[in-house]
């Protein structure tokens, strides 16, 4: 069952006192939402462009820091509608990768339905995956590790629209990256990345996450620019890698409890990158004979102190 919006019951007599409370209501969200739009306004427009090609999803994903890696492969699962790149971002990731469980080129835009009882939705594309699954967007990237790619990073961004009416509800739509099967797409807290995590209840948002923001229609800060009802800050992504062989990581966004009301996940362009393992120096090169000299130094310090 998909989830129907209404609108409120409306008085057919106002006295002259409410209609003038309507009108000083009507003027303060005028000015808040110009004042929003020039708080909010990039310098050049976020725009998102709608692509599935795999190689176009992979150049835009790789940094050039990805020493160590090699033979890559990519597949994605999910509708063609739910992939995309993006630039000029309100988040800070200025370019990147962009899946949705819905069209991604409905995100970018004005925010001007945020309610689900007064107006609506903005983002609603239903793909037709039924049931508690919803709709699954992914993409798969394989790769060979030599033995000093030690580490995987990088940076994205979570938003919905399910935020913040369906918060603890059992429309928990999630984020994963898994690294070789591993999900390690976490929150500051260590919670997984998942609307219900962000937004334990919808009616006490004292419990709202610290890494949550809304994005109401009147006041959000970017709400002339996306109209996703809430995202995250910025959250970094690490994960061991497997040496002298495959590793496999799969980006997934998906619908939980129905597939209406999209979801979206925004990756930094570029960002896909490895830390190095650290070579330990031998012991008759110049770093192992410092290294060497700091351990004697240490030990004849402790010996004094006995």
């Amino acid at each position: 069952m998909g989830r129907w919006c209404c609108a409120l019951n409306t008085p057919s007599i106002f006295n002259k006192k409410s209609m003038i409370k309507s009108h000083k209501i009507a003027a303060l969200a005028t000015i808040l939402t110009g004042a929003m739009s020039l708080l909010a306004s990039p310098a050049m427009a976020f725009s998102i462009g709608t692509t599935n090609n795999t190689e176009t999803l992979k150049n835009n994903l790789l940094g050039t820091k990805t020493e160590g890696l090699s033979d890559f492969s990519v597949s994605i699962t999910g509708n063609e509608a739910a992939f995309g790149t993006f630039i000029n971002d309100p988040f800070g990731l200025q370019s990147g990768v962009v899946l949705s469980t819905g069209r991604v080129a409905d995100i970018a835009g004005r925010n001007l339905k945020d309610n689900v009882i007064t107006n609506g939705f903005d983002l609603n594309t239903d793909f037709g995956e039924k049931g508690a699954t919803g709709d699954l967007t992914q993409i798969n990237l394989s790769f060979f590790a030599n033995s000093m790619a030690e580490k995987l990073l990088f940076e994205y961004v979570f938003g919905s629209e399910e935020f913040p009416e369906f918060g603890g509800s059992k429309f928990n739509d999630n984020f994963e990256l898994l690294l070789n099967g591993e999900n390690l797409a976490k929150l500051s807290d260590g919670k997984a990345v998942t609307i219900n995590n962000l937004v334990p209840n919808a009616d006490n948002r004292s419990t709202d996450s610290s890494d949550y923001i809304n994005n109401p229609a009147v006041g959000g800060l970017a709400a002339n620019i996306i109209k996703l009802d809430g995202y995250t800050k910025v959250l970094g992504f690490e994960g061991f890698l497997k040496p002298n062989q495959r590793n496999v990581l799969s980006i997934r966004v998906q619908d939980v409890g129905d597939g209406n009301l999209d979801s979206a996940v925004f990756i930094k362009g570029g960002s896909v990158r490895v830390a190095q393992v650290e070579a330990v120096p031998e012991p008759m090169t110049v770093g192992g004979l410092m290294a060497g000299g700091a351990m004697l130094a240490a030990g004849r310090k402790l010996r004094r102190r006995k």
